[in-house]
């Protein structure tokens, strides 16, 4: 006997089954998922085709079905060992390759999974029934000559399971020669299967999972073997980190190509585990514009980090690239769409393989949100190509050319405001001949559409949305679950379809467009109007309830009124320029000019040369010092992302009021802060609070008798800090999280309303003037810059305002990145009691995609992990560990923000522990749903009340 009965027990990967599905086969119930229940003969007929479907055939013959009887078997289950003997004998016997029961029992997969099979049960014949290792033997031979014969191999995901199992075969067998024709064999295909950015060549999300989890079992039978990995491994091992990009809020897979539905949950990688959780655990991508050059583009709000929950954030895909990759469709262009916790936009699905009418509908590019001429057939060979794109802070704008139809030029331009958060799709068409052309959107099936003139109100649940047509008119229509024609399907499984609106928009000429909007509701149906403007393709104004924007739509940018065209705005400065494709950051040689040390030594020396210099200046000196220091930041070559606070001292020396044309418009910069007049009716700020400024020392001769905002220069910065002086013993600072710039207006004094509405005596708010440094930040964790540590300042200022107001207690209270602040803060201020919920505690064990955003124009600094930063300014665990008094920390904590729970609260609790000051650390444990949360305003409040009554 010439079996390796070793090789075959270092290849059973794995080692558990489910009683219950062994008791199931004995009892004589095969069910292959997801197909009905069989009945077992006791002999069984290998021709046998009860639902006259591919895919049961297929299973059925793999004999995968047997596994569990082998594993339960081999631990002595003596009946389990009897039913594997007798079915695997009786497929030897009726299944000769020369004469197999029929043509698909040697197809390809089929074998190479049914040969894996026969291989790992050696030892256990060789255990409990050594008289049948004969037979075993023989066929695993036929099959190793049979997958050897390149005449039978298959392509893409069915030859990777040949080489699988030629290369078990070969070692099993104990032939080098067949393993190392299986190694080389599947190195080649591992090297085609993906690209450098670890994109498998199959055209749907749900195969790019499965066979990333295929492609990982080989790769982990060759370390069984002592066989080295090859090196397009490296380019394997980056797939999690896309398929966590096409995974939509809901945690499931965009249904891109044959995809009905799943989850990445079988992958075990920081960035799956994310998606899948919630954003509970993990780590969340870097990115939220992702473009895979092999044709797939994902774009998102966010990973739920922030103000927004993860499965609330907007996410959408394009498909484009070759229109025949393999279980792909012809989606070039497609687009699908999630926002507000609905799948409003989706792909149909693969309902099956092989034919009928609902295949050969989810398979056309009829079924998809695309464009199609009435009465043309798309060509085979068709390729959507990505021709252009343009990012900036205010947006993505993205241009896709289509070859589809010959003779006809159609384009489709995606924007999508990453303020407003809605979506513009402009599909052109143009032809020599005239065509009629109809646009698609297909709606999820929970989805339903209500067309009103020249727009579709949608609604899923209590949300709202809408679906705008703007320009000339066209002819709008829905259809749902039509029979004849066969329309409006979506596929949710294997044979599984439900009804799904389809709203459809026609128009027909020589040259015209499609302008659709869609937007999500805050509370209420969005408002969409459209005007022609010279110079400009059209000018749109979109209302969400939650954000009032212009749009201006050029041919080949777009521009954003009231903000970065606005000339008396006080920017001065250009809009950050487009990238294209793997452009760096600037194209100017040497340093990029915010991460340049000279340019942000001088640009911050100046800024605060003009504040001092603007002390007595006439109006008319500190605009013109307000123009002199925007050319010199222009010079440098300084732009509105990254302008290292030249703005806001721009808009503090011209005292520009923003927001007053029309306060829903909201700017990403703050409105001006500094009141050189002293001025007590000047109320700048959208809170009703005068603004007193004191320089660059922060005092208060007694107790205030008016609310006010008050500010203090540090460095650069101007730290803003409003103060409600009631009466009490107890002073609440409030430090700021995350923002949504989009629709609050800067500075930001977060839960000071309603922290005023609680009476639970003064209250200093205090904003993050870290901001002003980029108009992209979202949250800035008050770290000044690299010459100005913001917390010093603070905690000065802290100790003045209760000095004056004749508190005896202090609490600072933040939330997440406020909470950070609070805990620094505290660190200077160890009488203090702080408050800090769900807080980072260590920014290096943060999102890197924030952390970085606001590093780079805080300190200057391109890469963390390589920056010389003194740690403390990033971690209050090193920042404590020195401390030799802690504050007391009352901690609120999400048991389902496993991130936080886990990186952040942990190791701060270790270092009280360490301190011997375990009682100064406590916890309450809030359950607030998978994720970053932030309690709501009533939890909040109850929560203080409590602990103000104990201190």
């Amino acid at each position: 006997m010439s079996l390796d009965f070793d090789a075959a027990a270092r290849q059973a990967l794995g080692g558990s089954y489910r009683d219950a599905a062994v008791k199931r086969l004995l009892d004589g119930t095969l069910h292959l998922s997801p197909h009905p229940e069989w009945a077992l003969p006791a002999t069984i007929d290998w021709g046998a085709d009860p639902f006259q479907d591919v895919n049961w055939r297929s299973q059925f013959h793999m004999l995968r079905w047997l596994d569990p009887v082998r594993r339960a078997a081999a631990a002595g289950e003596v009946a389990a060992h009897e039913m594997w003997i007798r079915y695997a004998r009786s497929w030897v016997e009726d299944n000769p390759r020369h004469a197999p029961a029929h043509q698909w029992v040697w197809s390809d997969m089929v074998d190479g999974i049914r040969a894996i099979n026969l291989c790992l049960a050696a030892p256990l014949l060789r255990d409990h029934s050594p008289e049948d290792l004969g037979w075993l033997e023989q066929t695993i031979r036929d099959h190793a000559e049979h997958l050897a014969d390149p005449a039978n191999l298959g392509h893409a995901n069915h030859a990777l399971h040949q080489h699988e199992a030629l290369f078990v075969c070969g070692r099993v067998l104990g032939d080098d020669a067949m393993a190392q024709l299986a190694v080389q064999r599947f190195n080649e295909l591992l090297d085609a299967a993906y690209d450098e950015q670890g994109v498998n060549a199959e055209g749907a999300i749900a195969y790019h999972h499965n066979n990333f989890l295929w492609y990982e079992r080989v790769l982990k039978r060759f370390d069984a073997e002592g066989v080295p990995r090859p090196p397009a491994a490296e380019r394997h091992a980056l797939a999690p980190e896309e398929i966590a990009h096409a995974t939509r809020p809901d945690g499931t897979f965009v249904s891109i190509g044959d995809t009905d539905g799943g989850d990445a949950k079988r992958i075990r990688s920081p960035f799956t585990e994310y998606v899948t959780s919630g954003g509970a655990d993990g780590e969340a991508p870097a990115d939220l514009l992702k473009i895979y050059d092999r044709g797939y583009l994902f774009a998102r709000s966010g990973w739920g980090e922030t103000e927004r929950n993860f499965e609330e954030e907007t996410f959408f895909s394009v498909s484009f690239g070759e229109a025949d990759r393999v279980h792909g469709h012809p989606d070039g262009g497609s687009l699908t769409l999630s926002a507000a916790t609905v799948n409003w936009v989706v792909d149909p699905g693969k309902y099956q393989y092989g034919g009928g009418i609902e295949r050969k509908y989810m398979l056309s590019r009829d079924s998809h949100s695309l464009v199609s001429i009435v009465g043309r057939r798309p060509e085979k060979g068709a390729e959507v190509s990505l021709t252009r794109r343009s990012v900036t802070q205010r947006s993505y704008d993205l241009l896709f050319t289509d070859t589809s139809f010959p003779g006809v030029d159609l384009t489709r331009r995606v924007i999508y405001s990453r303020t407003g958060d809605y979506l513009v799709v402009i599909d052109h068409v143009r032809s020599a001949e005239p065509v009629t052309a109809r646009q698609r959107w297909q709606l999820g099936p929970d989805v339903s559409a209500s067309i009103v003139g020249q727009r579709a109100e949608l609604r899923s649940g209590d949300r709202r949305a809408v679906l705008a047509f703007a320009g000339t008119a066209a002819t709008l229509a829905q259809v749902t679950g039509s029979e004849r024609p066969f329309d409006g399907w979506v596929a949710t499984g294997w044979k599984q379809k439900v009804p799904a609106t389809a709203v459809t928009a026609s128009k027909q000429g020589t040259s015209f467009r499609f302008i659709t909007i869609f937007a999500t509701g805050d509370g209420a149906v969005p408002t969409v109007s459209s005007m022609p403007i010279k110079g400009a393709v059209f000018s749109l104004e979109v209302s969400t309830g939650r954000v009032t924007e212009q749009l201006i739509v050029h041919p080949d940018h777009v521009t954003f009124p009231g903000t970065d065209e606005d000339a008396d705005s006080g920017e001065g400065l250009p809009a950050p320029s487009a990238l294209p494709p793997a452009a760096p950051r600037s194209s100017k040689p040497g340093p990029v000019p915010h991460l340049d040390p000279a340019v942000r030594r001088e640009v911050f020396t100046l800024i605060a040369e003009a504040r001092r210099n603007a002390q007595g200046a006439s109006d008319a000196e500190r605009r013109q010092a307000a123009g002199v220091l925007g050319v010199e930041a222009r010079d440098r070559g300084l732009d509105q992302e990254n302008d290292l606070g030249v703005i806001a001292a721009m808009t503090d020396l011209r005292q520009v009021v923003r927001g007053r044309i029309d306060p829903a418009q909201v700017q990403p910069h703050r409105t001006a802060l500094h009141n050189w007049s002293q001025d007590t009716r000047w109320r700048p700020t959208h809170y009703p609070l005068p603004v007193q400024n004191h320089g660059t020392d922060f005092t208060l001769a007694g107790r205030p008798r008016h609310a006010a905002i008050h500010t203090v220069d540090v460095g650069p910065l101007v730290l803003p800090m409003a103060l409600q002086p009631d009466r009490g013993e107890i002073l609440t600072v409030l430090f700021q999280g995350a923002v949504d710039r989009a629709k609050m207006r800067l500075p930001i004094f977060l839960r000071w309303r309603y922290q005023l509405e609680l009476g639970l005596g003064p209250t200093l708010a205090v904003a993050d003037p870290t901001l002003d440094l980029s108009g992209s930040m979202r949250l800035g964790w008050y770290l000044g810059t690299e010459r100005d540590d913001l917390t010093p300042q603070i905690a000065s200022s802290i100790r003045r305002a209760a000095e004056a107001l004749g508190v005896r207690r202090i609490v600072l209270a933040g939330s997440s990145g406020g909470g950070f602040a609070a805990l620094q803060v505290g660190a200077l201020i160890p009488e203090a009691v702080v408050l800090a919920m769900s807080p980072q505690t260590d920014l290096r064990q943060y999102s890197q995609r924030l952390v970085q955003s606001a590093v780079e124009p805080a300190f200057g600094v391109a890469d963390l992990a390589a920056a010389v930063v003194e740690a403390t300014r990033l971690s209050v665990v090193e920042k404590y560990r020195s401390l030799d008094a802690l504050p007391r920390v009352e901690l609120i904590s999400n048991p389902g923000d496993k991130v936080h729970v886990k990186r952040h609260e942990g190791p701060l609790r270790t270092v009280y522990t360490a301190s011997g000051h375990a009682e100064r650390f406590r916890t309450t444990s809030v359950d607030l749903g998978p994720g970053h949360r932030s309690l709501g305003n009533d939890q909040y409040g109850a929560f203080l009340t409590q602990l103000y009554s104990t201190l």
